[in-house]
């Protein structure tokens, strides 16, 4: 679809469903009251609403609320508040309603209560990990709570490296990491703009690789919404999955939490303050985490302050319903690592980031015959970072050069020490500026109801730091570096619009679900349809045919049939698109102490101007069931991912003088334009020394769409549920995974060496060669797991028991050949060069050969390789050579571990809970066959535990 006929769609349905008055339809009021199941207090500011309409309330101070104009019809309807279990519920209006809704606290003492991850009962295919769930893993950041997606794996606390996230996949990847949207009350949590890259690899950095989660604290968050399938039109910038944050909302106790495990210690306060005369509620919390990665040196740390505020309040309730937030988030953390006084070098190094987001959010439930309601967001987030490295710079070849030209030519150079301290400081500013505008609409004629969706939304990205800063006579790593500024580097922009209809039509007793949807997606946009970037256009579609839906008389309650495709985009970050010059220097004359003289070659512009966005296409279908009480979801998928983003190399030829050696005692000095030159001793005239032009091969890094993801699979989640006389559920769910990965339109340059020898004299010189691509085959992962949950819930004693087994049934990986990119072996490149006796000495199950397709010399003109040409050895040499061993499967056996939950409640104040991950140490060493290696499998056993309270 083009943009104009994207555009021409948009107007059509926004014309359509804004006739607010030719469809007019009996309007119902529905009222209520919400109180506390136990006590009977009304509660209020709770929220309710009714999401296949659009719109909602809140209750007043005496648990009431009203909604007016709602059409006749069937509809959900969820009534939501901190610290209470979600009330949901159907109802059918005919007439107006006055409703009695009992909230229950959540309580361990309550008969039911949800510590897995739930089926969300949407067309999309999602799931939802509520408050209970969370507290139960009693995790250190988002990274533990992901463990409950099926297909996932348990993973130990740990806060010592990046987290990256993974959604279904094996492993993580920077590209899917990159690809995957995480929203927090509606604000996409972006990391676009930064910019810290690290020159030693000194700090840890996940610039241009997506979030980390270890920065997401989980205390304050009420429910998280996984949506694996196809998303909605609403989201964008993504091309994995998406991370749907709600957090606590509401009038709550003070509430307290102190966790501890071998390597973290956390703290926690929370309180949400109810304002009188409906003035709204405000929720203020804060979070501590400090944490070792080597409790033997503590050397290695991670530490992290957050605190957040929230401000909510609902106008006009009894009309026209105005609900708004404002909230207020500032997280600090600190990682990095301090100097060791085991060693003698004083090297430390540490990434700080202060960051502050802001957001205002304004949902009006219009509530007309058509047009439903309008809600406008709008966030700013602003973070400061400070990486800073010390390190030992030294040399064993005598003095260092300190380097410090910024343009092309020949430059004299300072000596320095051959041993220093170099100091980086790394000075950030990225910042964001999100807002979005939607409208809802909704029609029903009979049996078919529209939900139709219109928005638009904007986002700004960029950096104003100082950049990388150093002394450029003490400048870290030598030549070749220099400070680089991010002031200068361009916003990044992207208008988006959107539109979707969730269509449901009833079929006799069957119910049809439909949710249609497009979005384009102008990154760098140019003017409204013109772009200097990427002008994507994402149809999504996702349908679900309820079958049967029955009441619990009945052994077959459910079935319903889901299918979906969609496409989606990701923008490249800053990084991606604007990396910094690079700089090449060649020391040409070295005459210690006098003169050094270095030829100095600037990449100004290291940027692909034809890098584009990266996109993904996903396909899935399956079926829901319920049989008694048994519930079960299974699905099946395939998702492609292509343009992901990687960092090639290119090749340049540097020219330069090569400078004779002079005796001793000339006292050299250079000329500005001319060279090198020396006061003859016998007739103190100058003397220029002599010198032959040269080249050399040099690269420097530049982004390109190279990466092609595949990642297929089937998940299953089946809740066999109670066994009352055993109070206990049990809960299995799981996912077969297969990843494939590999580099696609993308040839590849490599350097080959040789040497000459001229009158016993030895030269090194170089060609580069080219490739189709850089490994020539791409690596799949395959893995069936399972995670089987047995929940034992003892109401009346308030103690909850959780034990996982997760089992891995087996995993394998190997390398794979495509048709695109051939490999020999030995006897058929033997038979293709015509050359019977080539690499006499390799056996024929030794290799695959690789061949190059042209070549470079320094002519600098590409030459296209013929097969005479492989006769010369140098050709033979470029020859690459994969050993076939890798290419065969690699199965490892299957693989247990156990971890045990254990939450128990004193007094409803207070609440112990304990893990223990791997407590049966199994931890067997299992022999690689392929590599003929040993491998120790499954981490090392861990514990921890927290307490609550609340008063």
């Amino acid at each position: 679809m083009s943009g104009k006929q994207f555009i021409l769609s948009f107007i059509f349905w926004f014309g359509l469903f804004n006739q607010g008055n030719i469809f007019a339809q009996e309007k119902i009021a529905v009222s209520g009251k919400i109180s506390d199941a136990k006590t009977g207090d009304p509660v209020m500011y709770a929220n309710i609403a009714f999401p296949e309409l659009g719109i909602g309330t809140s209750s007043n101070e005496n648990g009431e609320f009203t909604l007016r104009n709602v059409p006749p019809g069937t509809y959900n309807f969820t009534v939501t508040y901190i610290g209470y279990q979600e009330y949901t519920g159907s109802i059918t209006l005919q007439k107006d309603v006055d409703l009695e809704i009992k909230l229950k606290q959540q309580s361990l003492g309550l008969k039911e209560v949800v510590v897995t991850a739930e089926n969300n009962t949407g067309v999309t295919t999602s799931t939802k990990i509520g408050n209970e769930a969370i507290n139960h893993v009693q995790a250190t950041s988002l990274n533990e709570v992901m463990q409950l997606i099926p297909g996932n794996l348990v993973v130990n606390p740990n806060l010592k490296t990046p987290a990256r996230i993974s959604i279904r996949e094996i492993g993580t990847d920077i590209n899917s990491a990159l690809g995957t949207a995480i929203v927090v009350d509606g604000i996409p949590f972006s990391n676009d703009g930064n910019m810290q890259q690290s020159i030693q690899e000194g700090f840890s950095s996940v610039a241009g690789t997506g979030i980390d989660l270890r920065q997401i604290a989980v205390d304050n968050i009420e429910s998280i919404t996984v949506d694996v399938g196809i998303p909605s039109a609403e989201q964008g910038n993504l091309t994995s999955g998406a991370v749907q944050i709600k957090t606590k909302t509401g009038g709550s106790p003070y509430r307290v939490k102190l966790q501890a495990d071998p390597h973290t210690k956390q703290a926690y306060l929370g309180k949400g303050y109810l304002l009188s005369g409906n003035q709204g509620v405000i929720n203020i919390d804060a979070g501590y985490t400090d944490s070792y990665g080597d409790l033997n040196r503590q050397t290695d740390r991670f530490k992290r302050v957050n605190t957040s505020a929230k401000y909510t309040n609902t106008f006009f309730r009894n009309s026209t319903p105005l609900n708004i937030e404002w909230k207020m988030d500032f997280t600090s953390s600190l990682d990095g690592k301090k100097w060791d006084p085991d060693m003698k070098a004083r090297e430390e190094h540490f990434a700080k980031d202060k960051n502050l987001n802001t957001k205002i959010s304004a949902l009006w439930s219009v509530n007309k015959s058509l047009f439903k309601s309008l809600s406008f967001d709008l966030g700013v987030s602003k973070t400061w970072q400070e990486g800073y490295e010390k390190t030992l710079e030294t040399t064993s070849t005598g003095a260092n050069f300190f380097v410090t030209s910024l343009a092309d030519g020949e430059f004299p150079v300072e000596y320095g020490p051959a041993t220093y301290y170099s100091e980086v400081n790394y000075n950030g500013r990225p910042f964001d500026i999100y807002s979005k505008l939607k409208a809802k609409f909704y029609h029903q004629t009979g049996r078919l109801s529209n939900n139709v969706l219109l928005g638009t939304e904007w986002r700004t990205t960029g950096n104003n730091g100082e950049g990388r800063i150093f002394d450029p006579t003490h400048p870290p790593a030598g030549e070749g570096t220099r400070p680089r500024p991010f002031t200068d580097i361009p916003s990044l922009h992207q208008l988006s619009l959107f539109a979707e209809d969730k269509i449901d039509l009833k079929l006799g007793k069957t119910v049809l679900h439909i949710m249609a949807g497009i979005r384009m997606d102008n990154i760098q946009p140019k003017s409204f349809l013109k772009t200097n970037g990427t002008l994507a256009v994402d149809p999504r579609l996702n349908v679900s045919y309820t079958l049967i839906n029955r009441n619990s008389s009945h052994t077959f309650r459910n079935i319903t049939l889901r299918a979906g495709y969609g496409q989606t985009t990701k923008a490249p970050t800053l990084l991606h698109l604007y990396p910094d010059k690079h700089y090449s220097d060649y020391v040409n004359f070295n005459y210690y102490p006098d003169l050094a003289v270095v030829t100095t070659n600037v990449k100004e512009d290291t940027r692909n101007p034809e890098l584009k966005a990266s996109t993904s296409e996903k396909l899935e279908a399956g079926i829901d069931f319920r049989v008694n009480n048994v519930k079960a979801r299974i699905t099946g998928f395939y998702e492609k991912q292509e343009g992901g983003f990687i960092l090639d190399h290119n090749f340049f030829l540097l020219m330069y003088r090569q400078y004779e050696q002079i005796a001793p005692g000339l006292h050299p000095y250079f000329v500005k334009g001319q060279g090198v030159y020396y006061t003859a001793p016998d007739t103190e005239t100058p003397v220029a020394v002599s010198y032959e032009m040269n080249e050399k091969f040099y690269s420097y890094g530049i982004y390109r769409n190279a990466q092609s993801r595949r990642k297929r699979g089937i998940e299953y989640n089946i809740d066999f549920g109670r066994i009352e006389a055993l109070h206990t559920s049990f809960v299995l769910n799981g996912a077969w995974l297969q990843t494939e990965t590999h580099r696609t339109d993308a040839p590849y340059w490599n350097q080959q060496h040789y040497t000459t020898y001229n009158n016993n004299i030895s030269t090194q010189e170089s060609f580069v060669v080219k490739f189709p691509n850089k490994y020539g085959y791409g690596v799949v992962q395959e893995r069936l797991n399972s995670n089987l949950s047995i929940i034992t819930h003892i109401p009346e004693i308030r103690m909850l028991v959780t034990l996982t087994t997760q089992a891995i049934w087996y995993e394998k990986d190997w390398r794979k050949r495509y048709d695109d990119y051939q490999l020999y072996s030995l006897s058929d490149l033997r038979d293709y060069l015509g050359q019977p006796n080539l690499f006499q000495n390799e056996q024929e199950d030794e290799y695959y050969y690789y061949l190059p397709v042209s070549y470079r010399n320094y002519d600098d003109v590409e030459h296209p390789y013929l097969v005479a040409d492989f006769q010369n050895t140098l050709a033979q040499q470029a020859i690459e050579k994969e050993k076939r061993y890798r290419f065969a499967a690699r199965t490892l056996d299957p693989l247990f571990v156990f971890n045990i939950k254990i939450s128990k409640e004193i007094a409803q104040r207070f609440k112990l809970s304990f893990f223990a991950n791997n407590f049966l140490n199994i931890r067997p060493w299992e022999l690689d066959k392929r590599e003929g290696t040993y491998l120790r499998r499954n981490a090392e056993p861990y514990f921890g535990a927290d307490i609550r309270m609340q008063f």
